[in-house]
């Protein structure tokens, strides 16, 4: 390693200066030296909708009355960053940190520096947390990166105490044996000093009640009651339904029952939640469309999927993970999917061709880079036949220089489709206000989402609509599904799945509606050429 000393960074170096709010920003500032708390601290609060208030205003008196943290539940696009920001940003934190996905981290930096926040922010993705920890004996950063986070997780001291955590997406924490989730434990329970305060925000926090384990600590205090020591699976159930909590009506209820659990995390101070009606946000709008395949493709796409469906765990929840075991049963299954899947490519850019034909902008998400790659090229090939520009844009997690760029490309309306396996941390809405750092909108052009590749299920089919449905403006989403194949039920399952998260984050309108969307996949009479218009909000009746 090469190091340079001096009071400022010559010109040829001033490209690898350590960005503001970085770890390595940190680093360099304890090296030098620097003090890690600013000495003279400015903050003026970001200006907020108006529904965006109340939120800051709850994160603010649970600091202020002792909580140990807030779970922020809210719709995606409606600002999470900016409440989380505006909540502690005057609190008396001298430091805060936030773990967050790498490709949402250029978003934290810009909505700090936005906002004022005073205090020492470090912005770090999961995979680099071990780096914010030291060791009594060992030098991590001497290590693999993978034993590195495994000893940070066991015994690591962070290198500075932290006064606040806040995760975002804190989905990313729903299996407690995750390295990742280990890691934030420590973080949350050192072993000397104060806890910090912990901050949890996500459009689709849990799926099940197993998975809101990591909100154990926010769930006890609400109830008046001892953490579980024990947040695996069905130890962790146990604690819950150990539980009395007695509601307003005088009822004594055990915290095993889901509206119990809504109650303690959303009404008794330690969170909260809101669907786009409380918030005046326009509906998510959904629309199902059968595909048919020929018989021969039919039944090799079925044959697909019957592997999967075989292998596959439904009480797991829809896979949520691209880096799949290619060498287990499930992964090898994935991969007979994904390989089918190819067989819809046609159908699907066909369609998304004739939506960029009726003025739209089309966002494809897709699981696999694979398919990304072959749905651009069918989209391109379905545009030059209607005679349309081949405008399409490719956008992976592989290629995080591009990804800017081609987001850009899309939004100003150099491209008509954006085919991406990214769904979160990436703005693809209408009207953006400053898509390039110079003030200039995105297009106005109405934006529809088109989710064929099946697989982005459960908690990602909520994460993709949310791309091109944010900040006021709206997307409606398209399903496509090959008719009379296994993939029906694999879709119905993954938007139960989908509703369960709605329904445990307080918005039981959209659950309701995601129900009715599974009723109509498992009726034959919604298939054919007809489509099944389901609208959020209506509910059952």
């Amino acid at each position: 390693m090469r190091v340079y000393q001096g009071a400022r960074l010559p010109a040829a170096l001033r490209g690898f200066a350590a960005p503001a709010h970085t770890f390595e920003r940190l680093a360099e500032d304890v090296l030098n030296g620097v003090p890690v708390v600013p000495a003279a601290r400015q903050h003026s609060r970001p200006q907020l909708h108006p529904y965006q208030v109340p939120r800051v205003e709850a994160i603010d008196a649970a600091h202020a009355g002792g909580c140990p943290g807030y779970l922020l539940v809210a719709p995606t696009g409606s600002g999470k960053t900016a409440m989380a920001v505006g909540g502690l940003g005057h609190r008396p934190l001298d430091t805060v940190l936030v773990i967050t996905k790498h490709g949402i981290i250029p978003a934290w930096l810009r909505s700090i520096d936005a906002f004022g926040a005073g205090q020492r922010w470090v912005v770090i993705n999961p995979e680099r947390l071990w780096k914010v920890f030291t060791h009594h004996q060992l030098v991590l950063a001497n290590l693999a990166p993978e034993r590195a986070a495994e000893i940070a997780a066991a015994e690591g001291v962070p290198h500075i105490p932290f006064d606040a955590v806040v995760v975002d997406e804190s989905q990313i924490l729903a299996h407690p044996e995750s390295l990742r989730s280990r890691l934030v434990h420590r973080l949350a329970h050192p072993e000397r000093g104060r806890p910090p305060f912990f901050l949890a925000a996500s459009a689709t926090p849990f799926s099940f009640l197993s998975e809101t384990a990591y909100a154990a600590e926010l769930i006890a205090y609400a109830a008046g009651a001892e953490p579980p020591d024990d947040l695996m699976g069905g130890a962790y159930l146990d604690w819950l339904a150990s539980l009395r909590v007695t509601g307003d009506d005088g009822v004594a209820r055990t915290v095993s029952d889901v509206e119990t659990v809504k109650e303690l995390l959303y009404r008794r101070g330690v969170g909260s939640s809101a669907t786009v009606q409380d918030l005046g946000l326009p509906a998510q709008h959904r629309e199902l469309h059968a595909i048919r395949l020929s018989e021969a493709d039919r039944r090799r796409y079925d044959m697909a999927w019957g592997q999967f469906l075989a292998v596959h765990d439904p009480v797991a929840g829809p896979a949520d993970d691209e880096e799949e075991d290619a060498s287990s049963a499930r992964g090898r299954a994935l991969q007979l999917v994904m390989q089918a899947s190819l067989l819809k490519a046609p159908h699907v850019a066909r369609h998304v061709a004739a939506l960029v034909a009726s003025g739209h902008q089309v966002i494809v998400p897709a699981w696999y880079r694979r398919t990304v790659g072959a749905l651009v090229w069918h989209i391109v090939r379905a545009l030059r036949e209607r005679g349309l520009p081949e405008q399409v844009v490719e956008i992976t997690g592989t290629e995080p220089g591009l990804r800017e760029r081609r987001r850009m490309a899309f939004q100003l309306g150099r491209a008509r489709v954006c085919v991406t396996n990214v769904v979160e941390g990436i703005n693809l809405h209408a009207g953006e206000a400053d898509v390039d750092g110079r003030g200039t909108p995105a297009t106005s052009a109405p934006r529809r989402t088109v989710i064929a590749d099946v697989l982005t299920g459960g908690k990602r089919f909520l994460q993709a609509e949310g791309r091109g449905q944010r900040d006021g403006r709206q997307a409606p989403a398209d399903y496509l599904v090959a008719w009379d194949t296994k993939e029906q039920e694999w879709l119905a399952q993954a938007l139960s799945a989908a509703a369960s998260t709605q329904d445990l984050a307080h918005a039981p309108a959209d659950a309701e509606a995601l129900l009715r969307l599974c009723a109509q996949l498992e009726d034959d009479g919604a298939g054919g050429d007809r489509t099944a218009r389901v609208p959020a909000g209506t509910g059952l009746r």
